[in-house]
């Protein structure tokens, strides 16, 4: 093992026993905040999750902003339900975001992530998340600035995608990731450009497993526990991340352990969407009812993207206006007997 060894606390997980293996809540850019993590945390079956983004552009981010986008550091740096979180950051600057990153660590946060993989336009075009993949070297630059600042008790990790246009470019990538000094490094299996699609590319992660000594987690279109099957089968990893999953079907994490035998029923789903739009219109966000009633019809969506039986409501959902008007239509669901 090269690097830096972090906290147990962190590490033991990504490091599994050969009986199970890790599974880990992807960050969402408006999706995965406190209240999700909380909620999908708590259902058990999660070993770590991460903040969504933290963008580092012109200046560090003082510890207010950090506070905002990772409430938990306020108690330990876990959720409620005590699933450790990863504060990640996104930027190109190394000093900047070495900085920002010890400001996290001096509140709380128990390990660093850095964003090399974010495909959208608005992030690249300022020199952010997969724009760097164009550059190895500027990863390694910017995990050694963060490894050199903070204490070696603390892990930094990175995630990437295959690459920006070449899929082939995720073994150099790795490698980068790798002599930065990072404590693991997840991989999603497209580039940048094929953003979702077509179907992640697991056989390029185990390439990139096969040149490194730091642990990889893989991540891409695990929506079920076969899909995990077949990629660890492809990969050879022993560590995943779930994002679009847990989107879709909430419970994931619980069916993939075998808590569960299979998707939540449709009460069970309905249920949780209206206990999430709750927790959000009583949060301390702006426009509270506004946020949770665009929130909720983005999971219904992906709800529906899962279950063709679940398009009707989303046909009906999406036009709404209003939260209450939105809940309505929830509430029968949940209500119903099984």
């Amino acid at each position: 093992m090269q690097g830096v060894e972090p906290s147990a606390k962190v590490w033991a997980p990504v490091r599994p026993p050969a009986e199970r293996p890790l599974l880990m809540l992807a960050p969402m850019e408006g999706i995965s905040d406190a209240i999700v993590r909380d909620l999908l945390s708590s259902l058990g079956g999660m070993d770590l999750c991460v903040t969504e983004f933290i963008r580092v552009a012109h200046r560090p981010v003082p510890k207010k902003v950090l506070l905002e986008a990772c409430p938990e550091l306020k108690s330990g740096g876990v959720t409620p339900s005590g699933v450790p979180v990863l504060v990640q950051l996104l930027g190109g600057d190394p000093a900047l975001v070495a900085q920002t990153a010890e400001t996290a660590v001096g509140l709380g946060a128990l390990g660093i992530d850095l964003n090399f993989g974010c495909p959208a336009k608005a992030v690249n075009g300022s020199d952010g998340g997969a724009a760097l993949l164009r550059c190895p070297s500027r990863l390694t630059d910017v995990i050694g600035a963060t490894r050199a600042r903070l204490p070696a008790t603390v892990p930094v990790s990175a995630k990437i995608r295959l690459g920006y246009d070449d899929p082939d470019s995720v073994v150099e990538l790795a490698k980068a990731v790798e002599a930065g000094g990072a404590s693991w490094l997840t991989i999603h299996g497209r580039t940048k450009v094929q953003m979702y699609q077509p179907s992640a590319d697991w056989h390029r992660i185990r390439r990139a497993i096969e040149v490194v000594s730091i642990p990889v987690i893989a991540n891409g279109d695990l929506f079920t526990p076969e899909a995990l099957t077949r990629c660890q089968g492809i990969t050879g990893a022993r560590a995943f991340m779930f994002g679009r999953g847990a989107f879709r079907t909430p419970n994931l994490f619980r069916w993939a352990r075998g808590f569960d035998h299979g998707p939540w029923s449709s009460e069970a789903h309905a249920g949780f969407l209206i206990n999430l739009a709750e927790r959000i219109a009583r949060s301390g966000y702006r426009d509270p009812e506004r946020t949770a009633l665009n929130r909720l019809k983005g999971w219904v969506r992906a709800w529906a993207d899962g279950d063709e039986g679940r398009v009707p409501l989303f046909d009906t959902v999406k036009r709404c206006h209003e939260l209450p008007q939105l809940l309505a239509h929830l509430r029968p669901l949940a209500e119903r007997a099984a």
